[in-house]
Formats: C-alpha cells, structure tokens, sequence
C-alpha cells in the first residue's frame, strides 16, 4: 500500500513539475508607444493601449491574438 501511495505521490509531482511550477517563457516586445507584442508558447498578442484620461480608467483599446492560421480580436473597446 505505502508502494502505491509513493508511486503516485512521485507521478503527482512529475506532472507539476513539467505543467505548473515552471512558468511559461513569454517576450515582450514594445513596437511603439501604445502597442506591445507579447509572445507567450505558441501565441502572439498584439496589445492596443490608450492614453488614460482619468486614473480610474483602463488604458486598454483592443488586443489581438496571433496565430499561424489566423488573428482574433479578443477584447475591443470604444472611445
């Protein structure tokens, strides 16, 4: 029994290991003032920022995702 458990314990923490604990290695690239190219595994984002006119508000216009097949804008806000 105490095999088993110790067998699934080491299998358990392989796992983590490759998956969780180590992060992912993203770039960042800054193209302009107000555009950003994030390349995290085997995505690119294309992040469209603003100038914020009050502190409370975002200063995040739109942002894109890149992949090999196609783009997709995922989040797009008025002016």
């Amino acid at each position: 029994m105490k095999k088993i458990v110790l067998l699934c314990f080491i299998t358990l923490f392989t796992y983590a290991k490759d998956n969780i604990i180590q992060p992912k290695k993203c770039e960042i690239v800054k193209l302009s003032n107000f555009t950003t190219l994030v390349s995290c595994h085997k995505l690119d984002y294309i992040v469209q920022t603003k100038e914020a006119r009050r502190d409370d508000e975002d200063n995040i216009k739109k942002i894109t995702v890149l992949t090999k097949q196609d783009s997709k804008i995922i989040i797009k806000k008025r002016d």
